[in-house]
């Protein structure tokens, strides 16, 4: 598992109503060189602490990995910051911290 800075979009940006508690929570990753990756998305699973908010921004810390075995988990060490979908929405930038 990696160790993860999530910075959730606002609601009034288009995100997420709130954002999700402590514990799991699931989402589709894009990564910066990810093009056509509806077709081609990898699901993500994070364990979260508690929702951290101030004036400017909510961020959650936690840790992150692939669903699934096979996904390219090299991804998550040649990239520092990826995107989190639920569905069309982009909701959270994960900035990686490890």
């Amino acid at each position: 598992m990696v160790h993860v800075k999530i910075v959730w979009v606002s609601f009034q940006e288009g995100g997420r109503k709130s954002v999700p508690p402590e514990g799991r929570y699931f989402s589709v990753a894009r990564f910066p060189d990810d093009i056509n990756w509806q077709n081609n998305a990898w699901s993500v699973v994070f364990e979260l602490e508690a929702p951290e908010e101030s004036i400017d921004e909510t961020v959650s810390y936690g840790t992150v990995k692939f669903l699934v075995d096979n996904a390219p988990t090299e991804k998550m060490a040649e990239f520092s910051s990826f995107d989190i979908y639920e569905g069309p929405k982009k909701v959270a930038q994960v900035i990686i911290l490890d």
